[in-house]
């Protein structure tokens, strides 16, 4: 996978992730502890951080750093998509956290930064063109552009048929709403003269 700028955002979004691990998430529980299904983790966290925990552990901290090793596009692939629902599930936590007493500490926001990043990055390297495919849409430009005698009469066909301007698609009613009230005016003043 030809990560080209990247490589940087992507090992950044990594840190983040050992950050998540290692900070507090809330209530004093470590993401570490979360991605262990530890007993003080399920007794006070939602199944929304689980779920967030296991994709942010499967696409930043497996995937992410395949692809930064190994460059290969599978684990790129894979990893972008579980970033990107984690990302999403990163928003039903938050609003879930938000109902609960306990507030949001450092590693849920780390976390959550990890993802986005993530997201972003893979989104950039996944939806860019590679020079193949950027060769091959030229090469379609051109053939496209090259018309038989058939396609050729068609197209001028086409060009003298089409009309500069359709009048029922004219929009004139601000010219027209003009008119009548210079009409109107012209009205108002010729009976004083």
């Amino acid at each position: 996978m030809d990560l080209r700028n990247q490589v940087i955002p992507l090992i950044v979004a990594v840190v983040f992730y050992v950050a998540w691990l290692i900070l507090p998430h809330s209530a004093g529980i470590r993401g570490y502890e979360i991605i262990t299904f530890s007993s003080d983790a399920r007794e006070s966290m939602s199944i929304a951080e689980f779920v967030f925990a296991i994709l942010a552990t499967l696409g930043v901290g497996v995937c992410t750093t395949l692809t930064l090793v190994t460059r290969r596009a599978i684990f790129g692939l894979i990893g972008w998509m579980l970033v990107t629902v984690g990302f999403a599930y990163s928003l039903f936590m938050v609003w879930m956290r938000g109902a609960r007493a306990d507030s949001a500490e450092i590693g849920l926001w780390c976390g959550i930064v990890a993802v986005a990043i993530a997201t972003v990055s893979f989104s950039l390297v996944a939806l860019r063109r590679s020079p193949e495919q950027l060769e091959a849409a030229q090469q379609a430009r051109e053939a496209a552009s090259q018309l038989d005698a058939v396609g050729q009469a068609q197209m001028d066909i086409r060009r003298e048929a089409a009309p500069k301007v359709n009048p029922l698609l004219v929009d004139d009613r601000r010219a027209r709403a003009a008119r009548r009230h210079r009409n109107t005016d012209q009205a108002k003043q010729s009976p004083q003269d």
